[in-house]
Parts: C-alpha cells; structure tokens; sequence
C-alpha cells in the first residue's frame, strides 16, 4: 500500500504530521489507515471504545466539515464511529497529480457514535476554551455546532452509515475488518 502524510491543524497553531496508509482514493473521499494515539481514551457504558494502537480507517469526505473513522480495538472488534468537526480537506498533489499529502483544520468538537447508533459528544471543553481564547471565532463556533447538528441528524437518518457503506462497497473491501486484522 502506498504511504500519504496528513497535516493535520489545530487552531491557533498547532501542526502535527501523520503518516497513513492510503487504502482508497476518488473526488469524493479520501480513505486511510493508522494505530491511533488518543489524547485520552473513551469509554462507553464500561467499555473502552478508543485507546492507544486501536485501529481507524478514516473516510475523509471532500467538501464536508467533518471526518469519520471507523475504529476497531486490539481484538479487531468493531467499537463504534469517531468523526472530528473540521474544516473541509485540502489536497496536495505531486507533478504527476498523485496524492502527495492532504490537510485538515481540526475544530475541537467531535462526535463518538455506538455501533447501536447512540452517541456522546466530545472536547466540549477544549472548544469553548478555543472560543474564549480567540482560536475559534464566532463564525466558525456557530459552523461547528450546525456542522455537529446535521452529523447527529445525519447519524439518527442512517445517512452516515450509508456514507461509509457506500465507499467501502466502492473501495471493493468486502469487510474491513479482515484488513484490520492485518494492520501492523
């Protein structure tokens, strides 16, 4: 598989790269893979869901204020659907017009969504400290919670579900997991 670099933006500031694997890729999504190192882990109902080296495939959509990865533990279990609210992604090609790498601008609030559709949502806290100290305007606040708002209808409609089903089939994996069973 083919290695992409995600420069990935956090206001006002921050910059950080990672190296993904790049399982898919059209006009419409960018499809990628990588061992996660959350800030701190999420727990539902006594269950950890997200935590160090568990497994995400992210479905970067183009256009959307969001992402959606598809987590799975160190079992290869499915735990549920981890979407950052972001700006939407930028791309950066080579000569030969090949992925050379692509961006996003991170706006703190998340959404973590159960395999039985409920979800919580996350970094509440470090988005009202990114309004009080100015990384996050007024426009963007208020574009972040209607871009959170349409994902949790989005969610409740299947639309979301959908989504990811459609460019899975499209990817030609008959099940994700079997790939995630091989990540190193």
């Amino acid at each position: 598989m083919e290695i992409v670099t995600l420069t990935y933006k956090r206001p006002p500031d921050r910059v950080n790269h990672f190296q993904q694997e790049l399982l898919y890729l059209d006009d419409d999504v960018i499809v990628t893979s990588q061992r996660v190192k959350p800030s701190t882990p999420i727990v539902q109902n006594g269950e950890t869901v997200l935590a160090d080296n568990f497994a995400a495939i992210w479905f970067v959509f183009t256009g959307l204020w969001y992402d959606v990865g598809k987590v799975y533990n160190l079992n290869n279990e499915w735990t549920g659907y981890y979407c950052d609210i972001m700006k939407p992604v930028k791309r950066s090609v080579d000569r030969a017009g090949k992925l050379d790498c692509f961006e996003i601008t991170d706006l703190f609030l998340d959404l973590w969504i159960n395999p039985d559709g409920t979800y919580e949502i996350q970094d509440e806290d470090e988005f009202e400290e990114a309004i009080q100290s100015g990384a996050i305007d007024t426009t963007l606040e208020k574009t972040a919670w209607n871009v959170l708002n349409t994902l949790i209808a989005e969610v409740a409609s299947g639309r979301l579900e959908h989504r990811v089903q459609t460019v899975t089939n499209r990817m030609k994996f008959t099940d994700l997991q079997d790939y995630v069973e091989k990540l190193p």
